[in-house]
């Protein structure tokens, strides 16, 4: 795997970009990370302003990857949990 960080869009920006978080809660997110030194994706989840699957959606946007979903049984669970993070989130921008 030959790619550098600079190859790849930053986090905050492929976020913004699919819309699941505005650039105000972004550097809310990276004024923490100076403190914590946490993964800023960890720090948005932990402050409610992604849920897990859209992360999970960004990082292999990042990566150059496609996140397929699995079908089946039990399958419905990640919709469900967007779905109800979207409902308790105001929408920015509106």
């Amino acid at each position: 795997m030959n790619d550098t960080v600079i190859d790849r869009p930053l986090l905050g920006t492929v976020l913004v970009a699919e819309r699941a978080v505005d650039e105000s809660g972004v550097y809310q997110a990276l004024r923490q990370q100076i403190e914590t030194r946490e993964p800023i994706g960890e720090i948005l989840v932990g402050l409610g302003l992604i849920c897990r699957p859209q992360l999970d959606r960004a990082l292999a946007h990042q990566a150059g990857l496609e996140l397929r979903e699995r079908t089946g049984f039990g399958t419905g669970l990640r919709h469900e949990i967007e779905r109800r993070h979207e409902i308790r989130r105001a929408p920015f921008g509106a």
